[in-house]
């Protein structure tokens, strides 16, 4: 089978969550025997795309880019020679609600993200290629489905639930730090477009099924597949790792852990680090205990060097993919309730899991795993064998997807 994959996000490197989310799952679709196509939608979400990385990867045949092409009628499809008018319209009001105070002025249009140009390119490759399954990363680009003929699999990644997601930012530092919120029956829309919905966590998958009512589209739960290529053998380093992107969600909670929790670390024991990796190095001042590494190629340089991870969130949605890239590289993680959401209790035999405003229990811990080297490396290996039965999961349900068995 010929499968592509559509995505604003460039996957090399991955360093950062949903990167790492949809590398990894090309790298299973291929595992599985099925040739992986990735198509590349430029100008929506990032700008440092690594071309020569990508070819690395995928090959040069295998790459494809899609982008704006002037705005000319014969580069879209039919049903899109009208789009800028009504996001036009949209946006206009959205302005007007937002200077009313009005909550309608916290939602996006479905389809803010995509363009025009973006449904007649995926077709013309669909149809130069015989591409026979078509996987598009979130619901904000699903209207690139509506072009494509009928017979191939049309498969939604949803990465994470955007309805009403404005509703837990609202009484924070920013209030529109959410980054994208629909109404709920709106994000249905969405997910109607697609034959196959696949979420990233048990409980959104329940609370699409629940919205979707009668006669909803196949759902399944395909959570993030670890690379498990980068364990951790040295645990004798006690430094503490908060790996993640500068998405407002993580920007919030470190700052509520460096308030309450890192002063009580550090009046206990001055010597050990807080080291920080991937694009929150840029969001966080510099400060005494803290280590900047920066963006990492390899997530497993991180974890080397700081062996104990920490997940202190304290808001947002879908599974916190850095608490599996620690599982994957078999260290412990130290985390809130919030932090946790998505992880069954199967797969928490390396988590230490505290209260979302129990400071001084997050702080004990992190102090108490500090202190023991072969506690580290017990709750390592815990992890690391619960990241193996998960991946083992994961492909059984990417698998069926794929095979078009019975699944949900």
């Amino acid at each position: 089978m010929k499968v592509a994959f559509v995505s604003a996000f460039p996957v090399v490197p991955a360093n950062e969550g949903a990167r790492s989310r949809i590398l990894q799952l090309t790298r299973a679709v291929r595992g599985l025997g099925h040739e992986v196509h990735f198509i590349h939608v430029d100008g929506t979400i990032a700008t440092d795309f690594d071309l020569a990385g990508h070819e690395a990867e995928f090959g040069p045949d295998h790459l494809h880019l899609v982008s704006r092409q002037g705005g000319s009628l014969r580069n879209r499809l039919p049903g899109d020679f009208g789009f800028e008018v009504g996001l036009t319209s949209f946006r206009a009001l959205r302005k007007l609600h937002r200077m009313l105070g009005r909550e309608r002025g916290f939602y996006n249009q479905l389809d803010e993200f995509y363009y025009p140009e973006m449904g007649r390119q995926l077709r013309d490759i669909q149809r130069r290629l015989g591409i026979d399954a078509v996987i598009v990363e979130y619901a904000f680009h699903s209207r690139a489905f509506l072009g494509l003929p009928k017979g191939v699999l049309r498969i939604l990644d949803t990465h994470d639930s955007f309805a009403d997601r404005h509703k837990a930012f609202i009484n924070t530092a920013n209030k529109y730090g959410y980054w994208f919120s629909v109404p709920p029956a709106v994000e249905c829309r969405a997910l109607r477009r697609a034959d196959v919905v696949v979420a990233i966590q048990e409980e959104e998958e329940h609370a699409f099924r629940q919205r979707l009512g009668e006669e909803p589209p196949a759902l399944a739960t395909v959570s993030h597949i670890l690379d498990l290529n980068g364990k951790v053998e040295d645990f004798t380093p006690s430094d503490f790792l908060f790996l993640g992107s500068g998405n407002d969600a993580n920007i919030i909670s470190l700052k509520g852990f460096l308030r309450n929790i890192m002063p009580l670390v550090r009046a206990a024991r001055p010597d050990i680090r807080l080291v920080l990796a991937g694009g929150i190095c840029g969001k966080i001042e510099d400060e005494e205990g803290i280590l900047k590494l920066g963006r990492v190629d390899d997530v497993k340089d991180a974890f080397t060097r700081a062996p104990l991870s920490i997940n202190p969130i304290t808001l947002g949605t879908g599974i916190n993919i850095k608490l599996l890239d620690a599982l994957a590289a078999g260290v412990p993680t130290i985390s809130t309730r919030t932090g946790a959401r998505g992880l069954s209790e199967r797969y928490r035999r390396g988590v230490v899991i505290v209260d979302d405003d129990d400071h001084r229990g997050f702080a004990d811990a992190i102090l108490q795993l500090a202190s023991s080297h072969d506690q580290r490396q017990e709750l390592g290996n815990r992890a690391f064998e619960d990241a193996i039965e998960w991946n083992r999961q994961q492909m059984t349900t990417l698998d069926n997807i794929l095979s078009g068995r019975r699944i949900g």
